[in-house]
């Protein structure tokens, strides 16, 4: 019987090519489409459902593989979204990607203004971040809070719970500037999934679900750069503390 792997996270860290990385493998089949992404676990009305439910839905047409996967990013931060799938499947390998705190936070909010979501300027939209906390639902039709910048670049808390429901084992925490385009960091997390190490996946130099051009306009402040480094520097600490993970090209 195959086992099943999560991504769950991070937005805007690369997730959607580490998802092709995944699916290229033979011995690998992810749910389909990957846009819009699955997540069957973000909805109340699936939690309540048994495994057969979830496999029909996605999995049918998998075939011989040792692996079957889904990539949702909502899930990350999702408490009811692990509860559930932790009861589901108890055994499943969760798959975590993070980038640069700052630069994740600037690319969500490229994201969200190219949605038609925002229409601050960045510095003022990450201002003002708190001030839409718990109202978003009446602007935006999103499945979590798309103003939530900084807040979801602060990674700690929400493996938290993912750790404590599936054990550290379990937890797959990849780095995105060590990740993309490096054939050894991707051939290193075949041979922890005990699959191939040796498959050398299409489209490994390929960029995937880049941002809109206007992206290099989302520029901020010397000032303003370094005050979100410093914000989101003790949340990095637990990283390298609690996961030993080799963050020191973020700030770079």
């Amino acid at each position: 019987m195959a086992k099943h792997l999560f991504i769950i996270g991070a937005q805007r860290s690369g997730t959607t090519y580490l998802y092709k990385m995944l699916d290229a493998h033979p011995e690998v089949y992810m749910a389909k489409p990957v846009v819009p992404e699955p997540k069957y676990f973000i909805n109340p009305e699936n939690n309540s459902t048994d495994y057969n439910a979830y496999f029909k839905k996605y999995f049918t047409d998998a075939g011989d593989v040792v692996w079957l996967g889904e990539k949702s990013t909502s899930y990350m931060e999702c408490d009811e979204a692990a509860i559930a799938i932790s009861r589901l499947i108890p055994s499943a390998a969760i798959i975590v990607m993070l980038r640069d705190p700052v630069e994740r936070t600037i690319s969500h909010y490229s994201f969200t203004r190219d949605n038609g979501l925002e229409p601050y300027d960045i510095e003022r939209a990450i201002h003002e971040e708190s001030l839409r906390k718990d109202n978003w639902r009446t602007s935006a039709k999103t499945s979590v809070n798309p103003y939530a910048y900084t807040e979801r670049s602060k990674y700690a808390p929400y493996l938290e719970q993912w750790k404590n429901l599936f054990g550290k084992d379990r937890l797959i925490i990849l780095v995105t500037e060590h990740f993309v385009g490096n054939q050894s960091a991707i051939a290193a997390l075949y041979r922890r999934l005990g699959i191939n190490p040796r498959f050398v996946p299409p489209g490994l130099t390929e960029k995937a679900n880049v941002g809109s051009p206007e992206r290099v306009g989302c520029k901020l402040s010397e000032k303003f750069r370094s005050s979100l480094q410093e914000m989101f520097q003790p949340w990095n600490q637990i990283l390298k503390k609690n996961y030993g993970l080799d963050i020191s090209c973020w700030g770079k």
